[in-house]
């Protein structure tokens, strides 16, 4: 299948047009290259096992639903120690999308000009052009969107951190620095 995004590690193309009124289920399981190359572009140092088992079907007129989990394990750097730290992702799939000319594509502002989302409420239809959609991005998008920011060893703390700029007490000047940078006898 050709990738819809060529700098994109993960592709899982679906034809809109041949998806079956019940729906098409979709397994991926990753390569190592493919693994790579999404360990890289989320900047973590691996990425262990990675599969999608989804279902995809019609939404609506002319969307699509895809529904289903994401599964793996990776390796991310102590924020402490920069050791490796195991991490499981498990992650529930629910995306809609609709084609770029829908009019569910497009968020009204309200009265006020301001555009109204609710945090908790449902995600906003992607949008696809023509008869394709590479679901491949969207997984690897998910997979950093779980992702722990601050991934810390057991047991591992931060100890004797000393942000003190004068740790002898006194008042620093912000002219200290750049008398320090005048040559001397100038």
């Amino acid at each position: 299948m050709k990738k819809a995004d060529p700098k994109a590690p993960l592709s899982l193309v679906v034809h809109v047009a041949r998806l079956p009124q019940a729906g098409m289920p979709l397994r991926l399981d990753t390569t190592a290259d493919e693994r790579a190359g999404v360990a890289e572009r989320l900047g973590i140092l691996a990425v262990n096992d990675l599969a999608a088992d989804l279902l995809v079907r019609r939404w609506k007129r002319d969307g699509v639903m895809v529904e289903g989990r994401i599964k793996g394990s990776l390796d991310q750097a102590c924020v402490v120690t920069l050791d490796p730290v195991r991490e499981i992702v498990d992650e529930a799939v629910d995306l809609i999308f609709v084609p770029e000319t829908s009019k569910l594509a497009r968020i009204e502002p309200e009265g006020d000009g301001e555009l109204h989302l609710d945090p908790e409420g449902a995600d906003i239809p992607e949008t696809f052009r023509g008869d394709t959609i590479d679901l491949g991005p969207f997984i690897e998008e998910l997979v950093g969107l779980s992702l722990d920011p601050y991934p810390r060893a057991p047991g591992v703390e931060f100890s004797e951190l000393d942000t003190d700029p004068d740790p002898s007490g006194g008042k620093v000047s912000p002219f200290a620095a750049l008398g320090r940078l005048k040559p001397a006898g100038g």
